[in-house]
């Protein structure tokens, strides 16, 4: 059971999907079009774009055409982190295990 969306979660959604859809406009791109172009159905896009409301596939096929996904990868390394780059110089285990 998931339960209510986090305040921070909800409000990073709501910007993220207002961005997209901002580079989607300045970019002169219908949304057909980027669904088209994503393999995506028209409501599906949308959502995403209105609401943030969707899958992390289809939030990462959108961000594709819309040239983000660089930065998405980017934003997500751990290395750029304080701690990522304090823990890269330790011996990280591969799992982390409970007990």
């Amino acid at each position: 059971m998931a339960g209510r969306t986090p305040i921070p979660v909800a409000r990073a959604m709501r910007e993220i999907s207002s961005n997209l859809d901002l580079a989607r406009r300045q970019q002169r791109i219908t949304v057909e079009l980027l669904a088209a172009r994503a393999n995506l159905s028209v409501p599906t896009v949308r959502k995403m774009l209105n609401e943030g409301a969707g899958s992390f596939e289809n939030f990462l096929r959108i961000a594709r055409l819309l040239g983000f996904l660089d930065g998405v990868v980017e934003a997500t390394n751990p290395l750029n982190t304080g701690i990522g780059r304090i823990r890269a110089e330790q011996d990280v285990p591969k799992r982390v295990r409970l007990g």
